[in-house]
């Protein structure tokens, strides 16, 4: 896993924990993410050991250590990771606009990628 992939997944946890608790869910997203960046049995043990302490997005997303690629990924899987159980809340939107102002995204950015990650998730049938 590289060091950008290692950095997206730790502000992942972070996204993760922006309402207060990590859910079942968004663990699986991440143990996902850890399988697509081929990570290692121990960069995963220390990606889902850093995710059981709560983390903030303003502490814990090494901004100035992203590339603008780096930053649309992550903002593209944070959002992928809000609509993890089904349902995007009020509280989850309002932390993908903190996350698209924090990493500096163009709104036309920010907007595109929600669109397209709400017409590609699979909801739950009530």
């Amino acid at each position: 896993m590289s060091p950008a992939e290692k950095n997206i997944l730790k502000s992942l946890v972070a996204v993760a924990w922006a309402d207060g608790r990590m859910e079942s869910a968004e663990t699986s997203v991440i143990e996902g993410l850890l399988s697509g960046f081929a990570a290692s049995d121990e960069e995963e043990q220390e990606i889902l050991e850093y995710a059981e302490t709560r983390r903030t997005l303003e502490e814990d997303i090494p901004v100035g250590d992203l590339s603008d690629e780096d930053r649309e990924l992550l903002f593209a899987n944070a959002a992928l990771l809000v609509q993890a159980d089904g349902k995007e809340t009020l509280s989850e939107r309002r932390v993908l606009i903190q996350l698209g102002l924090l990493l500096g995204l163009e709104q036309a950015v920010v907007n595109d990628i929600v669109e397209s990650v709400r017409r590609t998730s699979v909801r739950p049938r009530a």
